[in-house]
C-alpha cells in the first residue's frame, strides 16, 4: 500500500517536472521571437530610415508635348526606383505630379521596406503657332468667294483650334492687290504673324509650265552625283507613273523601288488602292528589285489610322518586304481644318506603326525637311524617309532614306519619277 503511493508520488513529482520544463521552454521560445521580431523591426526601421531619393529636379517647368522619362530625372537612390508613371505627363497644361517608390529588400528579399517621394512639376506652352502656308501672293477670280481660311495653313503643338484675327478686307468685286495682317494666337497667348497679298483679276493669270527647273535629272546622272560606300539608289512609284517596266527599270542600275499601296479615305471608311499596286509589286519583284510600300494618309485621329494600318496588312497579305512600311501624312497645307495638335499628329505614327508591327512589318515615317525639324517629334528613334530637292541636304537628324528628286528620269518609265538614295545602318 505504501509503495504503490510512494510511485504515484514519483509519478507525480515527473510530470509536474516536465511541466515545468515546457513552461521554460515555451517562455524561452516566446522570448526568442519576440526577440527575433525585435531585432526584425529594427532591420526594418533602420533599413526604411536609410531609404533616400535624390532628384535633380522639382518644382521645374516643362514643355507640352515634350516627351521626357520619369526616370531621368532621378540623380540618386538608395533602393530600388518605381515611378508611378514611366513618362511624365505632358499632354495637358497644368500643375502635374509623378511619385517615386524607393525599395530596399532585405533578408533575401523577406522583407521590403519602403518610401515614396513625390516630384512636383507644371506643363506650359510656351510655343508659338507654326504658319505652313502664308497665303501670299493668292489669286482669285473677280466676283468670287474669299475664305482666309482656305488660303493659309497653320498648326501649334497644343491648341486644336488657334484663334485666326485678320486686319484687312478683300473686295471681290473690285480687280486689284489687297494687303492682309494675319494674327494666328493659341490658347496660351503665343501668336504668329505675317502679311500677305491677295489678288483679284479680272483673268486668271498664265503660268510658264516650260521653265528651266523642270528639266528632270537622269539616274545615271544621279547615281555618279552621289554614289558612295554604304549607298544604295532607287525610286517610288504610284498610279501616277502609270504601266512601268522594272526590267528596264533594273537594267539601268535602279536597286530598289518604294511602291504606293493606296491612300486613306480620310472620314474612316475603307482606304483606297492604288489602282496599280499589285501589278507594280508583283513585277517589281519579277526583276529582282528590293520592295518597300507607303501609304498616303489622311486619318485625323488614332482611330482612323489603326484602321488604315489593318488595311495595308489586309491588302499586303504576309507579301515579304525588304524595306519597311512608310506612313506619308502630307497635309498641311490645311492643317487647322483637321482640329489637332502637333501631339496627335506624332501619336497617329505612333498609333500606325504600333499596328504594322503587329503584322510583322517594321515602319518608318516619310515627310519633308521642315516639318521632321518643327513637327514631327523622336526623329531620333523614328525610321526616316527624307524628302527633300537639293543637290546636299542640311537636315540633321538621322534618315535612312533621302528622297532628292521629284523629276527623274529613267529608262522604263514615262515622265518623272522620284529619285531615291539608301543608307546602310
Amino acid at each position: 500500500m505504501r509503495q504503490g503511493r510512494a510511485a504515484r508520488n514519483a509519478e507525480t513529482y515527473k510530470e509536474d517536472n516536465k511541466s515545468s520544463t515546457m513552461k521554460v521552454l515555451l517562455l524561452v521560445i516566446v522570448i526568442l521571437a519576440l526577440a527575433a521580431a525585435g531585432a526584425l523591426a529594427y532591420m526594418y526601421r533602420s533599413a526604411k530610415r536609410s531609404i533616400s531619393l535624390d532628384l535633380s529636379d522639382n518644382g521645374f517647368t516643362v514643355e507640352f508635348g515634350d516627351r521626357l522619362a520619369a526616370m531621368d530625372y532621378v540623380a540618386g537612390a538608395s533602393g530600388e526606383v518605381t515611378p508611378s508613371e514611366k513618362m511624365l505627363d505632358t499632354g495637358s497644361l497644368g500643375e502635374k505630379e509623378i511619385v517615386y517608390t524607393v525599395t530596399k529588400p532585405i533578408l533575401g528579399g523577406l522583407l521590403k521596406p519602403s518610401g515614396e517621394y513625390v516630384m512636383n512639376y507644371s506643363v506650359a506652352d510656351t510655343r508659338s503657332p507654326l504658319t505652313f502656308w502664308s497665303g501670299d501672293g493668292t489669286v482669285i477670280m473677280k466676283g468670287e468667294k474669299f475664305d482666309l481660311r482656305h488660303v493659309i495653313g497653320y498648326g501649334d503643338n497644343a491648341d486644336r483650334d488657334p484663334k485666326v484675327e485678320c486686319k484687312g478686307s478683300v473686295d471681290t468685286d473690285k480687280a486689284g492687290d489687297y494687303p492682309l495682317h494675319v494674327t494666328v494666337t493659341d490658347a496660351s497667348g503665343n501668336s504668329t504673324e505675317w502679311d500677305l497679298t491677295v489678288t483679284v483679276a479680272e483673268e486668271a493669270p498664265v503660268y510658264d509650265s516650260d521653265s528651266d527647273d523642270d528639266e528632270g535629272i537622269e539616274f545615271a546622272d544621279f547615281v555618279k552625283a552621289y554614289r558612295g560606300d554604304g549607298r544604295s539608289f532607287g525610286i517610288d512609284v504610284s498610279s501616277w507613273q502609270d504601266e512601268i517596266d522594272f526590267e528596264a527599270v533594273k537594267k539601268a542600275g535602279c536597286e530598289f523601288v518604294i511602291i504606293r499601296i493606296g491612300f486613306s479615305s480620310g472620314d474612316g471608311t475603307v482606304a483606297t488602292p492604288d489602282n496599280r499596286f499589285s501589278e507594280n509589286l508583283k513585277n517589281a519583284k519579277a526583276a529582282g528589285l528590293k520592295v518597300g510600300v507607303y501609304i498616303y494618309s489622311y486619318d485625323r485621329n488614332e482611330s482612323m489610322v489603326r484602321g488604315t494600318a489593318r488595311w495595308v496588312l489586309q491588302k499586303l497579305k504576309h507579301e515579304e518586304l525588304d524595306l519597311p512600311v512608310a506612313f506619308d501624312w502630307e497635309e498641311f497645307g490645311q492643317f487647322q481644318t483637321y482640329k489637332m495638335n502637333f501631339l496627335d499628329l506624332n501619336s497617329m505614327y505612333d498609333a500606325f506603326a504600333d499596328e504594322i508591327s503587329k503584322g510583322g512589318y517594321d515602319c518608318m515615317l516619310y515627310s519633308s525637311k521642315n516639318y521632321l525639324e518643327d513637327v514631327w517629334e523622336d526623329t531620333d528613334k523614328r525610321p526616316v524617309w527624307l524628302a527633300h530637292y537639293t543637290d546636299s541636304t542640311d537636315y540633321e537628324g538621322p534618315y535612312m532614306i533621302w528622297q532628292a528628286s521629284s523629276t527623274g528620269r529613267i529608262s522604263g518609265i514615262k515622265g518623272d519619277v522620284d529619285l531615291d538614295i539608301m543608307y546602310e545602318k
